[in-house]
């Protein structure tokens, strides 16, 4: 029997994958690590556009500071991490506007030192907080820092996400505003500083947490967007959302909390514009509020 030999070029038109090059990705050691969907909702992403984009290789970076690692995005040194969005991050490097967490992260309780729950007693807005001066302490270079003295609260800051811990069972100031995807694991992890979840109060304001990409690596980018949209058609992403934070939520009992409003100038308007329906969701499910 005579064998067949396809030219090159015609084997891998009938077979594109077979002997495609795997692509490797190198991710901020902080995405693969944290705890929750957003290395989930990463891999998923990247899973669902093997078809299409063929296999990859994750290669997880070495550990360092949030600041670094967006310069070492900017510089092609990392391929994607993940951020919270700012007008100032995404001239830097490619956000992709699918929120990790359905805008989550921008509801924000307390961490306090154990026994400071009466310095919360009775505060329902803004103006009494500031004029309880009620401190916050908050890492020099998260956005956060920005919003929060932008309307009118005082801040302290440091440039070590440890320190904050340290600080706060020290009573250097009185809360320490986490995500409530966060608040729950640091406690935890914290566990031999004596710290408590505030009970009553949520500060809110508009706080998306995108995956970013190398600005020299547009394909990924685009795989990363037709992976996320995808996951979003076909519900994988919702409910991805609601296996890991469906009891937490419940547990926290958000809505029966005060709100404490407020603004957050740092955004671009594409980014407004991308957090409007997964905001509405969120908000209808979890804290019975109208659109």
């Amino acid at each position: 029997m005579k064998k067949i030999i396809l030219p090159f070029l015609l084997w891998t038109a009938f077979f594109p994958y077979s002997y495609a090059e795997t692509t490797n990705i190198t991710v901020w050691a902080d995405t693969l690590n944290a705890p929750g969907m957003t290395k989930m909702l990463l891999e998923r992403a990247l899973q669902i556009t093997q078809p299409e984009y063929g296999d990859y290789h994750l290669i997880i970076s070495n550990a360092m500071e949030q600041e670094r690692a967006l310069r070492e995005l900017a510089n092609n040194r990392l391929d994607i991490a993940h951020f919270v969005s700012t007008a100032e991050r995404e001239r830097q490097v490619s956000p992709i506007r699918i929120p990790i967490m359905q805008g989550l992260l921008g509801y924000r309780l307390c961490l306090i030192k154990k026994g400071n729950q009466e310095k919360f007693t009775g505060i329902t807005n803004k103006q009494q907080w500031v004029a309880n001066n009620i401190t916050i302490g908050q890492h020099s270079n998260w956005p956060d820092t920005k919003i929060l003295r932008s309307n009118g609260f005082t801040v302290q800051t440091t440039y070590k996400h440890e320190l904050l811990f340290q600080q706060l069972a020290k009573n250097r100031f009185d809360c320490f505003a986490r995500g409530v995807s966060e608040i729950g694991y640091e406690q935890i992890s914290h566990r031999a500083l004596d710290l408590a979840i505030e009970k009553n109060i949520v500060i809110h304001y508009p706080l998306p947490q995108f995956y970013f990409v190398n600005s020299a690596k547009p394909v990924l980018a685009e795989r990363l967007q037709v992976g996320l949209a995808k996951l979003q058609k076909n519900g994988e992403a919702t409910r991805m959302f609601d296996f890991y934070f469906k009891d937490l939520l419940t547990a926290l009992a958000l809505k029966n909390r005060t709100f404490i409003e407020l603004q957050n100038l740092t955004q671009s308007p594409e980014t407004i514009d991308a957090m409007q329906a997964p905001i509405a969701y969120f908000e209808k499910k979890y804290l019975q509020k109208s659109n």
